[in-house]
């Protein structure tokens, strides 16, 4: 099936040199990569009644300005 992306430029070139190392055609790659990341495994935990996700260690922290900011973009 033939789609359009929008691709961040990092993205784009983690998926180009993804692809190229595997030989794989750009949207074979884009496939592959989607797909693993929906199997990929989310640790989760109960933290005051609510199910929250255990993020890995020394990962970037989320602000409050930063939720603001994509909640925006929604709108």
């Amino acid at each position: 099936m033939r789609t359009t992306l929008n691709l961040d430029d990092d993205a784009l070139k983690l998926l180009r040199e993804y692809s190229h190392t595997r030989s794989l055609a750009l949207g074979k790659a884009a496939s592959e990569l989607v797909r693993l990341g929906a199997d990929a495994p989310v640790r989760m935990q109960m933290v005051n009644g609510f199910c929250t996700v255990v993020l890995p260690k020394g990962g970037n922290k989320i602000t409050t300005e930063q939720v603001r900011h994509l909640l925006e973009d929604e709108i």
